[in-house]
Parts: C-alpha cells; sequence; structure tokens
C-alpha cells in the first residue's frame, strides 16, 4: 500500500454467501487500482462462507477477516465495515455482485478531479445466476444537479434500485452520515442524505454487475415489513410502519444536514409531494398493522 492506511476500504458484509463470494473476491483482487483493504464482515454464516474468506486472508495481506458470533442483522452488519474502515474513500461491495477490473481506478480518477463530489458510480448491469445479462431499464436522476433540493428530490423517488449504494464514497462525506438505517428503505435515506451534502457522478461505462438471484433480500422478502424484520432480526414479532419510519427518516436528515435554510425549505416541500404520492403505501402501513394487531383475537375465536 502507498502508506500507512490504505487509500481506499472496501467493506463486504456476508451471510451464507458460499455460491458467489469467490467471485466477488476475485473481481475487487483484479482491479487495476491496487492500494486499498478488503473489510470481510462474516455475520455467523453456517455455510462455507469462513473456510473461503479465510482462505483469501492467507493469500491476499490486504483482506481482514471478522466473524460475528450471531446475525447481527444486515444493516448493523453493513455499518460495522464502515466503522472499520480506514481508506479515504469507501466503497461497499456485496459477497453476489462483480465489478469490472477498472471501476474502482475510474472512480477515483473522478473524485480526484472533483473535490465537490461526494460519490462516484457507474452504468449498472443485471445478471443472473449464471452471469447472463438481463434487461432493465434505470430512471434518469438528477444527482449531478448543484442544488441540494433537486439532488435530494430525485433521490427519494420510488422507481429506482438506489443504484448510486454500489459507488465509491469519500469518507470524510460519508462518516457525516447517519449509516444505515435498520429499516428497510434505509439506502434510500442514507443516501439522499449524502445527496445533500453534495453531487454525485456517474460514469457512463458498465463496470458493475449486480447479481439477481433467489437468496437475495427482496426476492425473500416480498414487502417491506418482512425486509425490515430482515434488516434488523430483534424487530421479528413487532409491529412496524416501515413507510412512516422512512418519511420521519427524511425529514431528520433534512434537519441535521449543514444545507442553507432556503434549500431545507425546498426539501420538506418535496417531503410533502412525497406523501401525496406514496399514500397508498402509507395506508398499506396501516392496514398491514392493523390485520397485525387483530390476527390474535381473531385466531382466539375461532379456537371458541
Amino acid at each position: 500500500m502507498g502508506g500507512q492506511f490504505p487509500r481506499v476500504s472496501i467493506g463486504m458484509p456476508v451471510y451464507n454467501g458460499e455460491r458467489y463470494i469467490e467471485q466477488a473476491i476475485e473481481s475487487i483482487l483484479a482491479q487495476t487500482f491496487s492500494d486499498f483493504e478488503l473489510i470481510i464482515s462474516d455475520n455467523a454464516s453456517t455455510d462455507r462462507t469462513a473456510d473461503i474468506c479465510r482462505s483469501y486472508v492467507v493469500r491476499d495481506r490486504r483482506i481482514r477477516y471478522c466473524r460475528n458470533e450471531t446475525n447481527i442483522g444486515y444493516a448493523r452488519n453493513q455499518n460495522l465495515v464502515i466503522e472499520l474502515s480506514s481508506g479515504e474513500y469507501f466503497l461497499c461491495a456485496h459477497h453476489d455482485d462483480v465489478r469490472a477490473p477498472q471501476c474502482l481506478e475510474r472512480c477515483i480518477e473522478i473524485l480526484e478531479k472533483n473535490p465537490s463530489v461526494v460519490l462516484c458510480y457507474t452504468y449498472t448491469r443485471d445478471i443472473d445466476e449464471l452471469g447472463q445479462p438481463l434487461p432493465r431499464t434505470d430512471p434518469l436522476l438528477n444527482l449531478h444537479a448543484l442544488k441540494p433540493r433537486d439532488r435530494f428530490r430525485d433521490m427519494i423517488r420510488m422507481d429506482h434500485i438506489c443504484e448510486p449504494d454500489f459507488g465509491l464514497i469519500r469518507a470524510s462525506v460519508l462518516k457525516k452520515t447517519g449509516l444505515h438505517g435498520y429499516y428497510a428503505d434505509s439506502d434510500r435515506v442514507f443516501l439522499a442524505e449524502l445527496a445533500l451534502y453534495g453531487p454525485f457522478h456517474r460514469i457512463p461505462e458498465y463496470l458493475f454487475f449486480r447479481r439477481a438471484h433467489a437468496l437475495q433480500s427482496t426476492a425473500q422478502c416480498s414487502d417491506r415489513q418482512s425486509r425490515t424484520r430482515w434488516y434488523d432480526p430483534s424487530k421479528i414479532g413487532e409491529i412496524v410502519f416501515p413507510h412512516f419510519r422512512e418519511f420521519r427518516e427524511y425529514l431528520r436528515i433534512i434537519g441535521r444536514v449543514p444545507i442553507p435554510l432556503t434549500e431545507k425549505l425546498y426539501c420538506y416541500a418535496s417531503m410533502m409531494k412525497w406523501v401525496l404520492a406514496n399514500r397508498r403505501r402509507l395506508s398499506d402501513d396501516l392496514t398491514v398493522a392493523t390485520k397485525d394487531i387483530l390476527r390474535p383475537f381473531v385466531k382466539a375465536l375461532v379456537v371458541r
């Protein structure tokens, strides 16, 4: 490495990733930019993940492997790799995705040339379990805009998959945020907070490959209630209101990020529009919660 600390910290949270993690690690080790550390946090996997990771630790001194004694939930594990990082830049690498060899180098170039840019990401190509390309359509997001209000307005939209979450972030800005919350769609809130700090840059090259498969959270958890419990296992058995929580967290980040008052007011106005656009989702929160509350009483009546 070039100095006492690596330029880039790459965090890889993983749970039972034996099927794809070797490909993910190999794609990172093949990067043309080599001054990085790879921090793998194993969330108490029960498959061969630990053995695979330890074999790579022996091979490459840039890799650190940590293992949680119990499953602490996806969000806590994702924040843990950030807290363990020491680089000037941070990249979250999922255990089932891969990157082209030039991905890190191209993102570093952009961030070095543009000090105002807080995050750099690339075009994304979805792939299936075998690595074959899948069709996808990305909405245009105005995340490079100069005004925080414009970036925030587009980031809170519900018609995108939080593609910048896979980009390279300035650690100095990243650690000012609240990191990832323990609820569904917290990645959208996290990115909205980063967008309030500065513009994003999207490289028009397909250098990131996002894998779609049956074991990922969106496939296993079809609704945001179950996904919230996947993010935070302590919520299992509790009544949750994921969209109301998301709304509250947006208000919090607008309040705490140091942007001009006029920009804050525009962002609050965007949240009023967000409520109107997502009134059906908010209503669904109440409907699901009501059913969860009434279910034990209904069962008791049926038994009688």
